[in-house]
């Protein structure tokens, strides 16, 4: 689904984002598998099935550490949302419910709303061009900033790819810098590239860019 350029501009009297927030949740488990993003999914459209119908919803990558080919849980794992701002109250209902993700069990508790607030440089862990080679992915992160009209000063990270089942998708991370407020929280409320809802596209702030080859 082809999108029209973000309006950028701030909420009058504010300094975070009018349009969408992300929406933290504490989470209980000892591991997902490997590649679970798709399992992960399915099982918020059990809890929440609204999420279907909401183009730029985001599910956020849970953090974790590689092991035996999954992801060990830490006590300060969370789940993190980001949705329309409309949608907050009705986010709140996953808390308390348990999610099946892959065969792996995840309880979820507390919640708040962490807003999107407009730093100068943000990061995404992975934006899919389906493009392995690397100045074809470049060009078409060009074209996808251009398309938004959004400014050319980012830096990729090293190509890589991800196993989604039925196909694999080519991407890399990605480091936008000098963003002005009204450009970095048009490019949070938007993401970047298709399958936002497996955590792709979606950024954060990032506070330095030295680490990205």
């Amino acid at each position: 689904m082809r999108l029209s350029p973000y309006p950028l501009q701030l909420a009058p009297g504010s300094g975070t984002s009018a349009h969408a927030v992300d929406v933290v949740f504490a989470v209980c488990g000892s591991r997902l598998p490997s590649g679970y993003a798709q399992a992960l999914w399915e099982a918020l459209l059990g809890r929440l099935p609204w999420l279907a119908d909401e183009p730029q919803v985001g599910v956020h990558a849970i953090r974790g550490s590689a092991c035996d080919g999954g992801l060990l849980l830490s006590r300060r794992a969370r789940l993190a949302l980001r949705l329309p701002v409309h949608r907050l109250d009705d986010a709140l209902a996953l808390g308390g419910q348990v999610l099946e993700v892959g065969g792996e069990r995840l309880e979820v508790g507390d919640v708040r709303p962490r807003p999107l607030e407009p730093f100068p440089t943000l990061s995404a862990h992975f934006v899919a061009t389906g493009l392995a080679d690397t100045l074809a992915h470049q060009q078409a992160i060009e074209a996808m900033l251009g398309e938004l009209q959004l400014p050319l000063r980012f830096i990729c990270g090293r190509m890589q790819t991800v196993n989604l089942g039925a196909r694999v998708v080519a991407g890399a991370e990605l480091v936008l810098h000098e963003l002005r407020p009204e450009q970095s929280l048009a490019l949070q409320e938007r993401g970047l590239g298709a399958d936002r809802h497996l955590g792709h596209g979606l950024f954060l702030p990032h506070k330095t860019i030295s680490g990205i080859d």
